[in-house]
């Protein structure tokens, strides 16, 4: 038997069936406020359409996260395992060993319980009142008592429990507690809930909302409760436990890829010889796709700085799934529609782009599957060959990354390119990348007259960061033209500039006010007469070194100062965008309020060392903007005001028009 996905209603558990719970796992530990949240979502989505007595539809449903379980069909271990006690009926219903999902599964069982109770039913009434349904059986390999225990709860049995015998049992004590709870929120919270719907107070009206959902099928029209059900192919003890441990390490998780890749790699898929993809073929292609997200140099050319999400091909689906949604919407619509599909993607309990395929596969057999499953591949290979053709080439490359890095959805992207006449060329669509470009940076401010950009580092330093990030993709895609080349060379490193954590800096030192203690300033001072020791006179280095006996820290700093012609600025000098760049932490935190000298000295070192130095950056510290030839050492007025000239020359096709003042 292969490993196996499907989707069931709790309506379609309610046949009898035994769920096992092996010694390697807890008891039943949900705390009041994990029963209560549960208990919230599932009447509120019960309640959500009543107000306007309107039915749901039926692909409507409340959905629990994945259970994963395995079938014990071995006759020698079900014996082993239910003794004296097993018989034909446990062998009829079925038995499965549950590897996760107990805590979900023991609470749905405790509510209906609880509803059973307060309707005064037994296990017969169920069975002639609800079509031959009867409650799952919830047993355990080592907790002995525990399913009796459930089997009886009730009210009553609870109020004659003796206490001592709860104290003493820690499995007794949660689970009745939890159908304790249960009563008492029905009565609170759930009344509340029901008055804010306007369906008024009362409390038998909120157990039958309840047990309707509970009770749905999949195609019930009134809604439902249901569950993804990850079932393990049968298998030795021991793998069961690793199994376990996996899960409950953080190790596995089923994201929405996982439960997606057993979808696609069921042996049934794959029976009509090689007329279409191989089950062999399609895992390779899967483990080569994820290889190559995995690759961070691929990643963060796709994805903002930071972002980052357990299963890397997820953003494969996530992007098919959206592509299917925006595909009769015109692309003046896409910002609204992206949001509202982001926020229904963030509730990872309906696992929408799990469903999204489920559902495409589901009721199909034979040839007909087969085809469907081979289609869908082929859409997730065509949508990552489209995204390794853009990593290939550098300008693409460098312009799809720096969209990224400003919170462009890609999905907009691939549409786009998918979408554009087959006349279309390559500079088509870097055009059409210029354009969103330009549009992620509408909040630059500019005056033509002066050729200035106008935002600051205090106000609208987002804008500036994007500016600054521009210019450095800008030159590399210039240098690239130029020489023709389609080398890796002129690649912006994305990968780096998530890993450094880079941020605006301050090019000049009018900073020196900031060093608050002693320590910092003395350093500063040190510091600086060793790069300043050819200019020195030797009065000046008398004059700093008597200033240090004294403690006169600042008057020390001031003479270093005006030997280097460096003086202080006023804020709006100092804050231009002609005195920022791009700096990664580590650089910032070497160099930090040094003299123009210092940070020259501390950036040659660092791109010696290897560290990646954007290319401006390089441009300032080799000071490629004194026209004259002055003085490498120093950052003067006329190099602030050549090098914002620069940048505004460089940008001004990238600049939304409609800002410009």
């Amino acid at each position: 038997m292969d490993n196996s996905i499907s989707q069931y209603a709790i309506g379609e558990l309610l046949d009898g069936r035994y769920f096992y719970i092996p010694s390697y796992q807890r008891g039943y530990r949900w705390t009041e406020k994990q029963v209560g949240d549960l208990l919230r979502d599932l009447l509120c989505f019960a309640n959500d359409f009543a107000n306007e007595g309107k039915e749901k539809k039926q692909d409507q449903f409340y959905c629990l996260q994945p259970v994963i379980a395995r079938p014990i069909t071995d006759e020698d271990k079900l014996k082993s395992m239910f003794g004296a006690e097993y018989n034909d009926s446990i062998r009829q219903h079925g038995v499965w060993e549950i590897i996760d999902g107990q805590q979900r599964l023991t609470t749905i069982f405790l509510l209906y319980k609880y509803l059973l109770d307060q309707k005064g039913w037994d296990a017969e009434t169920l069975k002639e009142e609800e079509d031959g349904k009867e409650l799952y059986h919830i047993c355990y390999a080592t907790r002995d008592g525990s399913e009796q225990f459930l089997e009886g709860l009730s009210m009553k049995t609870i109020k004659d429990s003796d206490e001592n015998l709860l104290k003493d049992n820690v499995d007794y004590f949660h689970m009745a507690n939890a159908f304790k709870y249960i009563g008492e929120w029905i009565k609170t919270d759930g009344k509340t809930i029901n008055v804010r719907y306007q369906l008024g107070g009362s409390l038998d009206n909120i157990r039958t909302s309840f047990f309707k959902l509970l009770n749905g099928m999949c195609d019930t029209k009134g809604g439902s409760v249901q569950v993804l059900w990850y079932e393990i192919a049968e298998a030795k003890e021991k793998s069961n436990i690793k199994e376990f441990q996996k899960i409950n390490t953080g190790k596995i998780r089923l994201t929405d890829a996982e439960l997606i890749k057993g979808l696609f790699l069921l042996k049934k898929n794959f029976t009509a010889g090689d007329k279409y993809i191989k089950q062999s073929e399609l895992a390779l292609e899967w483990e080569f796709i994820e290889n190559t997200l995995h690759s961070n140099n691929f990643w963060y050319f796709l994805q903002k700085k930071s972002f980052d999400i357990p299963n890397r091909i997820d953003l494969l689906f996530n992007l098919i799934y959206k592509k299917n949604a925006l595909k009769e919407i015109p692309e003046e619509e896409w910002d609204s529609k992206i949001k509202e599909i982001d926020a229904q993607l963030m509730d990872t309990r309906q696992s929408e782009i799990f469903r999204f395929y489920y559902n495409r596969f589901e009721g199909k057999i034979a040839e007909d599957l087969q085809h469907e499953v081979s289609v869908a591949w082929d859409e997730v290979m065509e949508l990552f060959r489209t995204l390794d053709d853009w990593f290939c080439s550098p300008s693409i490359y460098n312009y799809i990354g720096l969209l990224s890095q400003c919170g462009e959805d890609l999905c907009r992207l691939v549409l786009h390119f998918e979408y554009m006449p087959e006349t279309s060329t390559r500079n088509n669509f870097e055009a059409y990348l210029k354009e969103r470009i330009s549009y992620h940076l509408r909040g630059a401010k500019v005056n033509t007259d002066n050729k200035q950009i106008l935002n600051t580092y205090d106000k609208g330093r987002d804008t500036i960061y994007k500016l600054l990030l521009t210019l450095n993709i800008h030159l590399l895609n210039e240098q690239n033209q130029k020489l023709e080349s389609e080398s890796d060379v002129y690649k912006f490193p994305f990968d780096v500039l998530s890993a450094q954590n880079w941020d605006i800096e301050h090019i000049d030192s009018f900073h020196t006010n900031a060093l608050k203690k002693d320590s910092e300033k003395r350093e500063w001072i040190e510091t600086s007469m060793d790069d300043r020791k050819d200019e020195l006179t030797e009065k000046e280095v008398k004059l700093i070194s008597q200033k240090l006996e004294d403690n006169a820290l600042d008057d020390a700093i001031n003479i270093l100062k005006k030997n280097a012609q460096e003086v202080d600025a006023d804020d709006e000098i100092k804050n231009t965008i002609g005195n920022l760049t791009l700096l990664d932490a580590a650089t910032n935190r070497m160099y930090g309020n040094s003299l123009f000298c210092t940070k020259r000295r501390i950036i040659i070192e660092r791109i010696k060392q290897g560290v990646f130095v954007p290319i401006a950056t390089q441009y300032i510290f080799a000071k490629f903007f004194d026209e004259r030839g002055t003085n490498r050492s120093l950052w003067t007025k006329d190099d602030m005001e050549a090098y914002h000239k620069y940048i505004y020359e460089s940008l001004k096709d990238y600049i939304n028009k409609e800002d410009e003042q």
